[in-house]
């Protein structure tokens, strides 16, 4: 990885805020990450959830929102059997801390529910409340992780306009590629000012990561006039099949895996930057950091 913070400093002429004792920074303001993906089945949701409990490691205060609607999984990656979901957000007398449920090292967790047709079907009015009520709650933390949908739909863009930063992730495989190349798309296109960070996840080895890389930016490089110059590698590896069949996210089973290890960096680097992280992008034939 490159010294992204040193870029940051370098290029925008901002310093990163101090860490003491790699804990979260003083008088930092709440970062809102979005997590998300082209397709299913990329591990979205391992990283948010394993993202989130390695930010609280360090001393941050962390909310975990759960937005992939009606097809909600965090809970259950984290052990959890929550009473309450997002769907409550719906009525009107409900506020977002009353549906919040404490979680592994003291994260703050809302759940998303699952096979909810309200959530499912909410048309933007409810959509748009809900999450208005979601960042009344926001300020209370450090960091807030949301795990989105998978997809392109508007209620997973509403969520990323809510964002300062955007991690989508993807696999080496063709199919993943593809779809984030559409996700890609819909992120500049219709998200202002959006600068999405890739994680390349389930990657063999650093070399089958950047080619994945490679063949994306060759797309929209092409298309969008863009391209991802740096990223994040997520090891391939079988300990997180293990800790979700455990209900036990690997950053606590496992914290020296592979995996935890790139996860972490992830995490460190959100710290680091002061959870802007730097990322080069080529347009036209000039090198802009995004952050």
């Amino acid at each position: 990885m490159i010294d992204q913070a040193s870029r940051l400093r370098e290029l925008m002429g901002k310093s990163t805020t101090a860490v003491n004792d790699d804990r979260r920074p003083e008088a930092a303001d709440t970062r809102v990450i979005a997590v998300t993906s082209g397709k299913g089945g990329v591990g979205k949701t391992t990283v948010a959830v394993n993202v989130a409990l390695l930010l609280a490691e360090r001393g941050n205060r962390v909310l975990a929102v759960d937005a992939d609607l009606g097809l909600a999984n965090v809970d259950v990656m984290l052990g959890l059997n929550p009473a309450r979901h997002l769907g409550r957000l719906l009525v009107s007398e409900c506020a977002a801390e009353d549906i919040a449920e404490e979680g592994p090292l003291g994260v703050k967790v809302i759940s998303g529910g699952s096979g909810l047709r309200e959530l499912a079907e909410a048309d933007e009015f409810g959509r748009e409340s809900l999450r208005e009520k979601l960042r009344a709650y926001y300020p209370k933390f450090d960091f807030v992780v949301i795990d989105t949908s998978p997809g392109i739909g508007d209620h997973v863009l509403g969520f990323l306009r809510d964002a300062d930063e955007i991690l989508l992730v993807t696999t080496p495989e063709p199919t993943s590629l593809r779809d984030t190349y559409a996700a890609t798309k819909a992120i500049f296109g219709k998200v202002p000012g959006a600068q999405p960070s890739l994680v390349v996840n389930m990657a063999s080895s650093e070399s089958a990561a950047a080619g994945a890389v490679n063949a994306l930016n060759s797309v929209t490089q092409k298309f969008l006039d863009r391209r991802y110059d740096d990223w994040f590698r997520i090891e391939s590896d079988p300990i997180i099949g293990r800790a979700i069949c455990d209900r036990r996210p690997a950053a606590l089973s496992y914290p020296r895996s592979p995996s935890v290890t790139s996860l972490r960096r992830i995490a460190r680097t959100l710290m680091d930057t002061g959870a802007q992280i730097a990322k080069p992008v080529q347009t036209g034939g000039r090198q802009l950091v995004l952050g």
